[in-house]
C-alpha cells in the first residue's frame, strides 16, 4: 500500500485515469478544502461532550500540516462514527476527516473502506440532523470561536469526494457496494429533508448529460435506481430525476431547429438545419431527414424508459390535483419530448 500526506481529497485523477473522475470533477464542483481529524487522547466508549472539539481539532492539524499520519485521522473518524451517531456536528467533522484520508491511499480495498465510512458518516448527519438545532461554536486554532455548519459541511463531501470517488473506482474497475445495484438496505438520506438526495440526483443528470452509452451514464442508472428502492419517501423526486436524466438526452438527439442566416449563401436561401446532436450545419432536406431517421432511432429506448417515471410521477389520487411547482413544469416539458420522434404515439 502506498501512503501520502493527508490531504483534502481534490483529485481523483492521479488516482485512476479513466473519465469518470475527470467528468465529475469537471463540473466545476469545489473539493473540499478541509482534511482528516487525529486521535491525540485514547478515544472514550460513550460519546463525550466535546466530541465534535477533538475531531475538529485533528481536522485544523491536518489543515496545518502538524498530522498526516492517516492511521490516528481514521481511528478518530471510525470511532466518531461508531460512538456518536446522533451527533450530527460530529458526523460532518468525520466525513470530513475520511475526504482527507482517501487522498492517502492507491490500494482500492482500503479506499473502499474509506468511502464507506465517508458514506456511512454522511447518512448519519442527514438522519440526525435537525433544522431547529442550535449551531454549536468551535475553537479555532488562534483561541477565536466559530459556528460551525455541519449539515452544508457534510453535503460538500458528498458532491465534493464521495461521489466522484466512487465514479473514479468503477472507473478503475472496483464497483462499490453503493453503485453496484445491491439493495441499498437503508436508505441514505432521511425523509424529513430532500435536499441532499437532490444533490446527489442533480450532480448524476449534470454528469453523464449528452453521454448515453457510457459506463458513468449507466453508472448513474444503476445508482438512481437503487435509491428509488430504497427511499419511497423520495420517490417522486426521484421519477423527477430520471425524467430528466433521459430528457435531456431525447432533446439532445431529437431538437432539430431550422435556422435562417442572411449572409449566407449556399443556394437555399440562408436556411439550414441544426441539432446539438451534430456539430456542423445542414443545409439538405434530404440529409436532415436521413439523420433524423438515425438519430430518433437512437432516441427511442430512451423514451421507452422515461415512460415509467413519467407515469408515476404525475399519478395521483382520485380527486387529488397535482400542483404545479418548478419540478411538474419542467417534467410536462420533458413529456412532451417523445411527439418530436417519428411514428412516435401522442
Amino acid at each position: 500500500m502506498t501512503t501520502d500526506r493527508a490531504r483534502p481529497a481534490a483529485n481523483t485523477e492521479s488516482l485512476m485515469p479513466l473519465p469518470f473522475a475527470r467528468t465529475l470533477f469537471s463540473l466545476g464542483l469545489a473539493a473540499l478544502a478541509t482534511c482528516l481529524p487525529s486521535a491525540h487522547a485514547a478515544p472514550d466508549s460513550a460519546c463525550p461532550a466535546d466530541a465534535e472539539q477533538r475531531l475538529y481539532d485533528m481536522e485544523t492539524a491536518i489543515r496545518q500540516g502538524t498530522q498526516s499520519d492517516p492511521v490516528p485521522i481514521v481511528a478518530l473518524a471510525e470511532w466518531a462514527i461508531a460512538t456518536c451517531p446522533d451527533r450530527p456536528d460530529a458526523q460532518a467533522i468525520a466525513a470530513t476527516l475520511m475526504s482527507a484520508a482517501v487522498n492517502t491511499t492507491r490500494d482500492l480495498d482500503v479506499l473502499e473502506r474509506y468511502v464507506t465510512l465517508m458514506l456511512t458518516a454522511i447518512r448519519q448527519n442527514d438522519y440526525a440532523w435537525r433544522s431547529d438545532q442550535e449551531t454549536i461554536v468551535l475553537k479555532q486554532a488562534d483561541g477565536s470561536e466559530a459556528k460551525y455548519y455541519g449539515y452544508n459541511t457534510a453535503s460538500a463531501v458528498l458532491t465534493g469526494t464521495a461521489l466522484p470517488y466512487l465514479a473514479a473506482m468503477a472507473g478503475s474497475g472496483r464497483i462499490h457496494p453503493a453503485v453496484s445495484g445491491e439493495p441499498l438496505g437503508i436508505c441514505p438520506y432521511s425523509d424529513h429533508a430532500a435536499f441532499r438526495l437532490e444533490s446527489e440526483a442533480a450532480l448524476w443528470n449534470m454528469s453523464v448529460k449528452h453521454k448515453y452509452g457510457e459506463p458513468l451514464f449507466s453508472l448513474a442508472e444503476t445508482r438512481l435506481t437503487a435509491l428509488r428502492e430504497a427511499c419511497p419517501d423520495h420517490r417522486r423526486d426521484l421519477d423527477f430525476y430520471f425524467i430528466r436524466l433521459y430528457g435531456q438526452e431525447i432533446d439532445y438527439l431529437t431538437g432539430w431547429k431550422h435556422n435562417f442566416m442572411e449572409s449566407m449563401n449556399s443556394g437555399n436561401g440562408g436556411y439550414y438545419w441544426s441539432i446539438p446532436a451534430i456539430a456542423d450545419p445542414i443545409f439538405s432536406d434530404a440529409i436532415k431527414q436521413q439523420k433524423k431517421i438515425e438519430l430518433d432511432a437512437k432516441a427511442r429506448p430512451l423514451v421507452d424508459k422515461m415512460q415509467p417515471y413519467l407515469s408515476s410521477f404525475f399519478d395521483t389520487a382520485p380527486g387529488v390535483v397535482n400542483a404545479s411547482d418548478k419540478k411538474y413544469d419542467e417534467a410536462a416539458m420533458w413529456q412532451n419530448m417523445p411527439k418530436r420522434l417519428n411514428g412516435s404515439m401522442e
